[in-house]
């Protein structure tokens, strides 16, 4: 399914997905999202997002932890004779394990993820081999390798011998006499060092290593110390070897485990997302609808979903349910009326609908729906003028309206704002009769949204297109969002600008005017 995303507000809906998620796996997926390709994909993500739902709501869904991204550490393995810093084949061991005991947790519902729940679990020879040479703090064992075994146990040595020596020289009376009688051995860059205040310093024959507490002491490596620790950096040289050749041997096995690497996270990725729609699904009180493979909507009081969410925040009205049915009897709605009653809310609520539907997100609604398979949602909302295109408003709108016809067809689904506006009234419901009897022609389902009162009786008189509008109280002027079907719109401009104050004789005359109008014998109404 192919869908103008931006144009639904759909990004909003998957940043709120983002903020849900615990990893950057998901963070990433939630980003990304975009409808299944056909209705098993659909049906398997939404059935994963169920499951999490009543793991959520049962208090058995697993909470993720911060983990680390491995993914540039695995693209780095894949390049033969590469060494893997140490700390990042910690965060590889670390995802692993992070892996198994979320696999572990959710092996009795394993329709969580919808491929192989088995594939996250981490490949075992890798684990092992890992485990063998990482110390739980991240670093390289001592016993990682016998070459290593052998070096470090030299190097222990080398340590107490050269430690005993400048110890012996700290001790000595020209030193001890001069300097803090608790004076102890230092190390400098792997080497045994003695530190000391000036006059003491100039007493010790030996090498200076440089300066400390800003120049007040001396580090001084003594002259029968310089033996030993040049042995004690050759071992330290053995050992930065044997490791470096050991982060390449791991690294290989890395590599050679790439395939499941992959597979494991890619299960840890929509598991992390699925627990993300599942807390989204909760927060607005969501159920998953009846997903068809035929085109077709019905929408049984069923909310915007971000307009409910600042409800819910406190920082917006309550929003108002719409029930709306597009079917083979009635495929193209057209709704008419005022612009400020809500027509391009209604709009964008069932193209955001179906949208989250076929990603697998759940819907807010009071009753079940149903949301049938479509190739494509196009949408044509907003004011398409383009300064930097040179294109008027009703040029633009034009360039959607031939996208339109390129591409629409019986199971696409068509979101039309405003059709018909930018020009001449008449040319533009002309236009918008043509373009209505195009759709039908073809059997594309949609609804299509105008202030142009021709269109009513145009509509009224036509098989397939049924005429809708939004409520508004004549008592109090203002809409009430409700949407209703088989009704065509009323305009209360001239009685809201009585209302406002303008002078009632002036009023009066307009309506004169008005009553002479071709749209007003055509059918065009004012409400008194």
């Amino acid at each position: 399914m192919q869908v103008d995303l931006k144009a639904l507000e759909f990004p909003a809906i998957q940043r709120l997905l983002e903020r849900l998620t615990a990893t950057p796996y998901g963070a990433d997926a939630a980003r990304g999202l975009e409808p299944a390709p056909n209705l098993e994909a659909a049906r398997a993500l939404q059935k994963a997002v169920t499951v999490a739902r009543q793991r959520l709501d049962a208090g058995t869904l697993p909470r993720l932890g911060q983990l680390p991204d491995v993914r540039a550490a695995l693209r780095q393995a894949g390049n033969p004779g590469s060494a893997l810093p140490v700390q990042a084949l910690h965060n590889l061991q670390t995802i692993m394990r992070h892996a198994r005991e979320l696999a572990d947790q959710l092996k009795d519902t394993p329709e969580i993820y919808p491929a192989d729940l088995n594939k996250l679990y981490p490949p075992e020879g890798l684990e092992q081999r890992l485990s063998g040479c990482l110390n739980p703090g991240g670093s390289l064992r001592e016993d990682a390798s016998e070459s290593l075994v052998d070096s470090f146990g030299e190097r222990n040595r080398l340590r107490g011998e050269v430690e005993a020596v400048v110890q012996k020289r700290l001790s000595a009376s020209d030193v001890a006499q001069k300097g803090d009688e608790t004076l102890k051995v230092q190390w400098h860059q792997e080497r045994a060092v003695m530190v000391l205040r000036g006059d003491a310093a100039g007493a010790v024959k030996g090498v200076r290593r440089g300066t400390a507490m800003g120049g007040r002491d001396h580090i001084i490596e003594p002259i029968e110390a310089v033996p030993l620790n040049n042995q004690l950096d050759t071992v330290n040289g053995q050992i930065n070897n044997e490791q470096q050749r050991l982060l390449r041997e791991l690294t290989d096995t890395v590599r050679e485990y790439g395939e499941p690497l992959d597979l494991m996270l890619t299960a840890l990725t929509w598991i992390d997302l699925a627990s993300a729609a599942a807390q989204l699904s909760a927060q607005m009180n969501a159920h998953a609808p009846a997903l068809e493979d035929r085109p077709g909507v019905e929408l049984d009081e069923a909310y915007h979903p971000l307009l409910l969410l600042q409800f819910a925040e406190g920082n917006g009205p309550q929003p108002v349910p719409l029930s709306i049915r597009l079917d083979d009897e009635q495929p193209l709605l057209l709704i008419t009326g005022p612009n400020t009653g809500g027509k391009t809310v209604a709009l964008k609520t069932l193209g955001l609908l179906v949208t989250m539907a076929w990603c697998g997100l759940h819907i807010p609604a009071e009753q079940d729906c149903r949301i049938g398979r479509f190739d494509q949602v196009m949408v044509d909302v907003g004011d398409n003028q383009s300064l930097l295109h040179h294109l008027s408003t009703f040029a633009g709108h034009v360039a959607v309206l031939k996208r339109i016809l390129d591409n629409a067809g019986p199971e696409s689904l068509i979101l039309l704002d405003e059709l018909g506006t930018g020009t001449d009234p008449d040319e533009g419901a002309a236009l918008a009769m043509a373009m209505l009897d195009e759709l039908r022609s073809r059997g594309t389902r949609g609804i299509v949204n105008t202030h142009l009162a021709p269109l009513k009786d145009y509509a009224a008189q036509q098989a397939g297109i049924v005429n809708a509008s939004m409520q508004f109280d004549p008592d109090t002027l203002s809409p009430t969002y409700r949407l209703l079907i088989g009704e065509p719109g009323v305009s209360f401009g001239l009685t809201i600008a009585e209302k406002e104050g303008l002078p009632g004789d002036l009023v009066a005359r307009a309506r004169q005017h008005f009553a002479e109008l071709p749209t007003a014998q055509a059918g065009g109404s004012e409400g008194s």
